[in-house]
């Protein structure tokens, strides 16, 4: 280890190994022309990478056509979409570029307009789809209209994940597990770092908060209380058995509130089907639970035809960092705030994280590349 860092990302999940796979890209460039590289180092808790969320969701691609319009989870979205395929592209890291099928669950067709409204507001490209169609996209779909959105499709989370680390690591980034975040101490030129019981810092002159479900804890660190996340559970059940039930993506109208965009049908690239997530919110970031397999059961028969309970087995889950709590109408926005100066926190990147992970890290680099050279 250095005795001092031009950046230390605290979180070692797909948004802060983005930030450093971005940075290990520019040093990459730096280094070809004689230029001194960004030093950073990578810090987290657990004793590998995207050990929680990171891991644990159903690797969609999203386009963004579910996001607020004019917030920075729709802009970071759609520009994560197209970012995520060049990624998987230059790192052969393979995809199903399948499109996503949005349609009415129960007959119910009211969010059909406002998804419209979302898709045009944010460039998303879509169709509006009726019965004969739908049956050539998913044949065993339950619904006579619906949105088709082509830039949707799936990739393998952790597949990514490892592959930007794995790339950062070659470029000179470092990385250090087991090692908790305990305490922040600010002087003239940086921050110093207070690891695990205090038995060693790590000093570095800015600091990106990439903790994803504990991104308010070390925000409280550093003397910024606003935020409060609430850990939600998401889980997944998986269909064994039955690959042709789902070609691609098939997902009901969302609510438009705390519940996120709904459980859906995901096809996997290894040819399985996944039933999920769910939201339960959780007492705290250490809670313990799992859902019967009814909830699930109900949701996959309302979006197709010829599942049945005995093909359903768990999966597994993952746990959301939600800025809203359990009842809430509000749709929260990404968190990108920098408190103090050089110090910059992203609270609340739950779902499209994954999708937007290039793009959010594009965006702080950009932000932050005259204050690291």
């Amino acid at each position: 280890m250095k005795d001092k860092y031009d950046l230390a990302i605290i979180g070692c999940g797909i948004v802060g190994l983005m930030i450093a796979y971005k940075l290990s890209l520019i040093n990459r460039n730096k280094d070809r022309r004689g230029n001194r590289c960004i030093s950073c180092i990578c810090i987290d808790k657990e004793s590998s990478i995207a050990k929680h969320a990171s891991s644990r969701n159903s690797g969609v691609i999203h386009s963004g056509i579910h996001a607020k319009p004019n917030t920075l989870k729709a802009r970071l979205c759609v520009r994560g979409n197209e970012l995520m395929y060049k990624l998987c592209d230059a790192l052969n890291i393979p995809y199903r570029r399948g499109g996503m099928l949005i349609v009415p669950s129960n007959n119910d067709e009211s969010g059909l307009s406002e998804l419209e409204r979302r898709a045009r507001a944010n460039s998303v490209k879509y169709e509006i789809v009726h019965k004969d169609r739908i049956k050539v996209l998913e044949p065993y779909a339950k619904a006579s209209v619906g949105i088709y959105v082509p830039n949707a499709g799936v990739t393998d989370a952790y597949t990514v994940a490892y592959a930007v680390y794995s790339k950062a690591l070659e470029s000179g980034i470092e990385f250090i597990f087991n090692s908790k975040v305990i305490g922040i101490d600010e002087y003239r030129n940086g921050f110093k770092l207070i690891v695990n019981d205090n038995k060693h810092t790590i000093n570095a002159r800015m600091v990106i908060n990439s903790a994803g479900l504990y991104a308010d804890e070390i925000a409280m660190l550093i003397g910024l209380n606003k935020y409060k996340i609430y850990p939600c559970l998401g889980e997944y059940y998986i269909i064994k058995g039955k690959p042709y039930l789902v070609n691609s993506l098939i997902y009901p109208i969302p609510t438009f509130d705390y519940r996120g965009i709904g459980i859906h049908l995901t096809k996997r690239l290894d040819g399985s089907i996944s039933i999920g997530p769910n939201a339960i919110y959780l007492s705290s970031k250490d809670d313990v639970h799992m859902s019967s397999m009814d909830e699930f059961y109900q949701h996959a028969s309302m979006l197709v035809e010829g599942v049945s309970k005995e093909d359903l087995v768990y999966g597994y889950s993952g746990i959301r960092a939600r800025l809203v709590e359990h009842g809430s109408k509000e749709e929260p926005d990404f968190v990108i705030e920098e408190y103090p100066y050089n110090f910059i926190h992203l609270i609340g990147i739950e779902s499209p994280g994954f999708t937007s992970s290039p793009a959010i890290a594009e965006y702080l680099l950009d932000m932050l590349m005259d204050r690291l050279i």
